[in-house]
């Protein structure tokens, strides 16, 4: 650990590597390892299957005495309090609480066959289908610790087995092992990670292109028009209602409230200034496209101004290039999503983590070294521990109520968004055929002079010829900049795709209204809502990795 904090310092707190045990505090093997981590001066945590009052229905006197001490020197103790006293399902909940909460599993087990619902041989195959390092301890004493984990394969299998997962000495593999848990991502990753690292601005941010298209078309009205970017402070008191019904849990509470309130605003932030950014950069590029064209074709009503108009023109084509390569240089698009997906993750985090759910070794695209994204909100969930106390219904309605907020924010959102980028997408639309509808009524009109008598060859006192030629030449350039911004924009996939996600989140929604308020259906509901929130920063990842800004043509 220590060589891993000289290479990366730069990216870690300078407090002491904090380990923790998270243990069922069952008798055997969990007391026993509570105990050598409290003697080693570890962090311990408690998840108790039942209330302590009905856990203790399982212990003798003896047993109990000893596993209450060590849950009395726990730092943080939940219990689960769904079950009747000695329910095996309490145990699988448990199961996965632990396992949600954990890096690695260790897993003191003989190897056979499972012996009930929520034993260790079940738990051990969730953690290693879910890529979950397990470090088995042999209870004989012969067999050296084993790494079962996904991550020493070539190719990380899809849900691996026990069976078929890779197998190696335990001393042999724990700094691969180390590195894999622990070592931030490298190359683009890593200056990823740094530019995220660097101050914040302290001034607003402002960007005028893509404000000005919405009010143009008429999506937004001027009073609600914004060219700046809201505040980190505006975004931490967005964020307040999810985390502040949970403000008094103690240290769990604290961290939610401050770290990752103060880490999810820099991210929405950030990701709401480099969404603008983008989207402004090819607007700017298609109006300016067509200014340039407007130019050229000026000196057809001012040949003696020629020299200016080259002159503006080329200062407009060197512009667009300027505007181009300052975009791609600056990786708009990649900035934003990036940021996107923190915001999204840190949000979900901040509702799973109430449930303990931190689910810390979920892979992402099919490796151990996650991206800087995922390190990062891993890092934030370590930080949590568990909510201190016992998961009743107060407590769980107050997560749901909470959940609600979330999905009715975002429902409203996505129906908002939806109508905005398809009424964008209609506007530009019927302007872009009104300017080609144009045109030809200006070609009728200048070939009604040709064949009809009295012709006289002017409009207005300009030569006809010449508005004829300006009109039907910038007309449909000025459609072609409309599509090109319609087809950079992807406004009406966009609106499908806010429209379905609306449509998703309401039946989540009435899904929660209807279950039986429990702790297993909660869990599950939240897993859901991830699911579908994280969906939609996936197909934005995918929408413009194929749009990068380019020279409009």
């Amino acid at each position: 650990m220590d060589e891993l904090f000289a290479r990366h310092h730069e990216v870690f707190s300078d407090e002491e590597p904090l380990i923790r045990l998270v243990s069922a505090m069952a008798t055997g093997a969990d007391t026993v390892a509570a105990e050598a981590a409290i003697e080693q001066g570890l962090a311990l945590s408690a998840c108790l299957p039942f209330s302590p009052e009905n856990y203790a229905l399982d212990f003798d006197e003896a047993e109990w005495a000893r596993a209450s001490a060590l849950i009395e020197a726990a730092d943080s103790t939940v219990a689960l309090v769904d079950h009747p006293p000695s329910d095996t399902a309490a145990y699988e909940a448990i199961g996965r609480l632990v396992l949600a909460q954990s890096d690695i599993l260790i897993a003191v087990w003989d190897g056979d066959a499972s012996r009930g619902r929520g034993g260790t041989t079940e738990v051990v195959a969730q953690a290693v289908a879910s890529h979950v390092p397990v470090l088995h301890v042999w209870p004989d004493e012969i067999h050296p610790p084993q790494l079962l984990w996904s991550g020493l394969h070539t190719d990380i299998p899809d849900r691996p087995s026990i069976d078929g997962v890779e197998r190696v000495e335990f001393s042999k593999a724990l700094p691969q092992l180390l590195e894999a848990l622990c070592a931030p991502p490298g190359g683009n990753g890593a200056e990823s990670l740094k530019v995220f690292y660097s101050p914040a601005p302290t001034r607003r941010q402002y960007s005028i292109a893509w404000p000005l298209l919405l009010l143009a078309a008429g999506t937004r009205s001027l009073k609600k028009t914004r060219f700046s970017i809201p505040t980190i402070e505006e975004m931490r008191e967005y964020f307040m209602p999810m985390v502040r019904p949970f403000k008094e849990l103690g240290v769990f509470g604290k961290r939610l409230n401050e770290e990752v309130a103060d880490r999810f605003a820099r991210a929405d932030m950030a990701a709401s200034y480099f969404a603008l950014r983008f989207r402004s950069s090819f607007v700017t590029n298609f109006a300016l496209a067509a200014v340039a064209v407007l130019l050229a074709l000026s000196g057809l009503f001012w040949p003696e101004g020629k020299v200016v108009l080259i002159a503006a023109e080329l200062l407009v084509i060197s512009l667009i290039i300027l505007n181009t390569r300052s975009a791609r240089k600056s990786d708009f698009h990649q900035m934003w999503i990036d940021r996107r997906h923190l915001a999204e993750r840190l949000r979900l985090l901040a509702m799973s983590s109430t449930l303990g759910r931190l689910e810390l070794r979920d892979v992402e695209d099919g490796t151990t070294h996650p991206g800087w994204v995922t390190w990062y909100a891993r890092a934030t969930a370590r930080e949590l521990e568990l909510p201190p106390g016992q998961l009743d219904r107060d407590y769980l309605s107050r997560v749901r109520d909470t959940a609600l907020h979330l999905i009715d924010d975002q429902i409203g959102y996505h129906e908002n968004n939806a109508k905005m980028m398809e009424h964008t997408n209609h506007r530009l639309h019927k302007l872009g055929d009104g300017l080609f509808v144009g045109t030809i009524l200006f070609c009728l009109v200048f070939l009604s002079t040709v064949v009809l008598p009295g012709k006289t060859g002017y409009l207005f006192g300009v030569s006809l010829t010449a508005v004829t030629t300006f009109a039907t030449a910038f007309f449909p350039v000025l459609a072609a900049a409309l599509y090109g911004i319609r087809m950079q924009g992807d406004f009406a996939a966009t609106a499908e795709r806010s429209a379905a996600i609306a449509k998703r989140l309401r039946k989540l929604k009435s899904s929660f209204a209807r279950d039986d308020l429990s702790y297993n259906r909660l869990v599950d509901r939240l897993r859901r809502l991830s699911e579908i929130m994280l969906s939609d920063v996936h197909q934005w990842q995918q929408q413009y990795e194929t749009r990068p800004i380019t020279l409009p043509g």
